[in-house]
Formats: structure tokens, sequence, C-alpha cells
């Protein structure tokens, strides 16, 4: 910022009569001003701006207790949790020690998160950028300060709460559920990422692999409105189910009920994005023992239908709640959401293909993990040394698709297999060294050193500003109710 400074006799002033002051023998205190601002003005003049700040959210998943009664997705409609809680996997290592995956990926949140706090001082600056040498040859970096915030600081066993306790799983719900005592909502976590108005959310997981599977890590994606009114329009034999087989997306579904194809299993998710309710495997009627409910409906966000919208529902009448399936109809400000351009940029089409921005920031992500462990540790570079990067796993999955931000969903390892635990365990530093020094690609791209493994990161950032720049507001901040 540049300062126009007017140096001026210095004069005392009463009335209208201006009086000098009375100057001593050898005395110019105009002089001895004009000497010090003359020092003073370089710094004056050229004020470094702020550098640039952008909020990441680091999730680590699940966090919650195992429990045998629904306890999460709380639906106002039937006055009841539609879900049981996820509370992620447990395996035993090779002594017979059992890990469970929530407490695995906070430790390895909270170690991302040192890195990036980094960013936040000019000496903790300065130990970035050492870090950042350590996998780009650039002369400079452009700093950023990178606000990176945990959408959760424990786990249930950290609060000494038994599994009998109502609410033990109250912090770690990821759907906003009602006060047992006043009855007011309160924020699950994906409004809580919301309220936090992030740019990006880096999700954590890992994953059991099933017999025969040599393990790996993987992007978790949602698609967006096209896909799934494609699936719908299929569906209605609108068109033919060879438009699904050629989408990027086949062949990468999640199937979790036996014998589904494919179609099957995306159609079934596709009505739980539309009306909530899955469809039983021939597609002619919902499945009335598996309700999702109105997902969009359970947070505290812009894209909610206005109050009193369950009094309002009425599965029978054509509109956003209808179960016949040529009654539905996409109306309603989360449907506009759905069907806006951010939306498309985030889950559809993009450099990979499909998956716009978050499967690209995920993949990214990955990649600088395979980068930099193999250079930060040189008994990790053989190429079977690290599990490969597999293809996606694709359903309607509420992080992906109910954060405004871009969602870097990752499963980074398979805890029950030894290669898996020993990078996401033993290698712990060098796997949050990398995402830190990926994060901070995504906003402003690393040039890289040189090809190292089988996976070499892009190195090119997210274009981030082009959500901030909508003609309706900055995608970021809008989540947030007026």
């Amino acid at each position: 910022m540049l300062l126009l400074i007017a140096i001026l006799p210095i004069t005392t002033t009463e009335s209208n009569v201006t009086v000098r002051p009375e100057r001593k023998r050898g005395f110019f205190p105009g002089k001895w001003v004009t000497v010090c601002l003359l020092l003073l003005l370089p710094g004056l003049l050229y004020c470094d701006p702020p550098a640039p700040q952008y909020t990441v959210v680091l999730d680590p998943g699940h966090g919650g207790a195992p429990l045998r009664r629904p306890d999460d997705k709380w639906d106002v409609v039937t006055g009841k949790y539609l879900s049981y809680y996820a509370p992620g996997m447990t395996a035993r290592d090779e002594n017979g020690r059992l890990l469970h995956e929530h407490l695995v990926t906070l430790d390895l949140a909270r170690a991302v998160k040192q890195y990036l706090d980094w960013t936040h001082s000019d000496q903790g600056w300065r130990k970035f950028s050492e870090l950042l040498n350590e996998f780009s040859d650039q002369n400079t970096y452009e700093r950023i300060v990178i606000d990176a915030r945990m959408s959760r600081k424990d786990s249930w066993n950290h609060r000494f709460r038994s599994t009998e306790h109502p609410e033990v799983n109250a912090p770690y719900r990821l759907y906003d559920f009602p006060d047992p005592e006043s009855g007011k909502m309160r924020n699950g976590r994906i409004s809580f990422i919301n309220r936090l108005q992030p740019h990006l959310v880096v999700s954590l997981h890992t994953n059991p692999a099933g017999a025969g599977h040599d393990g790996g890590m993987a992007a978790v994606l949602s698609p967006g409105y096209e896909t799934f009114e494609m699936i719908r329009r299929i569906h209605l034999n609108d068109k033919p189910v060879s438009f699904f087989q050629q989408s990027p997306w086949y062949g990468k579904w999640l199937v979790t009920d036996p014998g589904w194809s494919q179609y099957e299993a995306a159609r079934a998710d596709t009505w739980v994005y539309f009306n909530g309710w899955r469809t039983n495997r021939s597609g002619t009627a919902i499945d009335r023992n598996k309700n999702r409910g109105i997902r969009y409906n359970m947070f505290n966000w812009r894209y909610r239908d206005p109050p009193g919208w369950e009094k309002l529902h009425d599965e029978s009448e054509p509109g956003p709640y209808a179960t016949a399936f040529r009654e539905f109809r996409a109306e309603g400000p989360f449907w506009d959401r759905e069907r806006g351009q951010a939306e498309s940029w985030r889950r559809e089409g993009g450099v990979m293909g499909y998956g716009g921005d978050n499967h690209l920031a995920t993949d990214e992500l990955m990649r600088f993990v395979q980068y930099g462990v193999r250079r930060l540790e040189p008994g990790m570079r053989s190429d079977a040394a690290i599990g490969p990067i597999l293809n996606p796993y694709v359903s309607t999955y509420s992080l992906p698709t109910f954060v405004n931000a871009i969602c870097a969903y990752l499963e980074i390892a398979h805890l029950n297999r030894l290669r898996d635990r020993k990078l996401i365990i033993q290698h712990r530093d060098e796997v949050a060294r990398s995402l830190a020094v990926g994060i901070y690609s995504l906003f402003r791209g690393l040039h890289l050193r040189g090809e190292i493994g089988p996976y070499q990161p892009r190195g090119n950032p997210i274009q981030f500003e082009r959500y901030e720049n909508l003609p309706e507001g900055n995608y970021f901040e809008r989540v947030i109710i007026d």
C-alpha cells in the first residue's frame, strides 16, 4: 500500500495567529523531522499486502461409539433416527492389537494440522517453505495462510461416556439432531463444517479389504444432478440403459446388495438422492424398509426447504416428496443448488473425466502421498511398497454432496492389510507432510523435483476463484442462512 506524506514546517496556531516556536541556537526541528521521515519512508511506502487466507477442514472419519440402536439421521417427519451410527472399522495388527479407524484417522488429521499451522507466522512459513523444498525445485513460493480446522478433536472414548449414555454420539453425528432437554435442533458434523465456510474439506477414512484384496487407496465420490437425472430418466423409460453403461461412472458404482447389477445399485441410490427412498431390486416400487429421509432438510443451511415443510410433506402428491416415480418434481432451493454451475464443477466432468473438482482434489492428494512418502523415505521407493490408487467408490454419499466446499474424501488405506497399516501408522508423519504439501498445491500449484514412483502429482491448483466469483455470490460463503 502506497502512503503519501506531506512534510510541512512545524508551527503552532492560536486563534488566527501563527506562532513559530522559539528556535534555539543550532537546533532546527523541521530539518530533524524531515530526516526521520526520510529514514522511515521506504517502509511506509511499501507495505506487503496480507497473505491470502483459505479455510480447510480436516475431517477424521467417524468418532462415535458402536450402538445397537438407530442414532443418526434424525427425521422430523417420523420423529426418529433413521440410521445406525457408523463407528468405522476395526482390525487387529500383526501383534493382535486392536486398531480403530476413528483413532488412526484422528492421529493423522492432527499431524496434518500441525504442518498447516506453520503457515500462520513468519517463522512457521520459513519452516513450511523448507518442507515445500523437499518436494519442489521452485526458488520461491507464494505465501498463503491455511486456517486448518478439525471437524472433531476427539473420539467418544476420550469423553468417558458409557455406550449406554443416550447422547454418547451427539458430538459425532453427521446430521442435525434434537437436544434431548430443550428439543431445539443442534448442528451435526455437516452443518458444523458448513458453518466454517471452508474452501476445502479433507475427509480421512480407512476401509476393510475383502478376501483376495491387497489394499490401496481410493476416492469416495457422489455424482451431481445430471447423472442422477439421467438414471431417473432411464428408470422412467425416457432413455435407454446404454446411456448409463456408456457413462464414465459405469463399473465404479458401489454395489452393497449381493447379486445386484451396477445399474440396479445406481437406480436405488438415485431415488435416495431424489425422494429419500431406496427402490426394490426390480425398480417397480420403493422399499418401505429403507427410508433414508429428505436428507437436504436435515441440515442448518441455506438450501433446506422453508420452515414447516414437514407439515406439507405429502408423498401422495406430485412434488419433491412424491414416492410415485413419475410424480416426483425436483422443486425447491436444494434442487436449484443442484442444477447450478458450482455443483456441476464440483461433482461432474472436469480434469478426471468425471467427479469434477472433488475427484481431482482427492486424486491429487493421493498422488502427493504416493510421491511424498517415497521422496521422504527412501525405504518406501519401490512400486510395491505402497498400495495402488484404486477405482473410486461411487454412491449418493452425504459429505461430498452436502458440504459447500471442494471435498477430497480419501479412503487412504485398508486397515486390515499389513502394507497399508505400515503406511498409515509407521509412516504417519511422512503421509501428513505429503498431505500438507498437497493441500498447499491445490491452492497455489507446485512444480515438483522430478518423477519418483508410479504416481506423479499434476501440481496444478484448483480454480477456487470461479466459485468465489459466481453471479449469485461466493459459493463458499453463501451456504450460511442470512
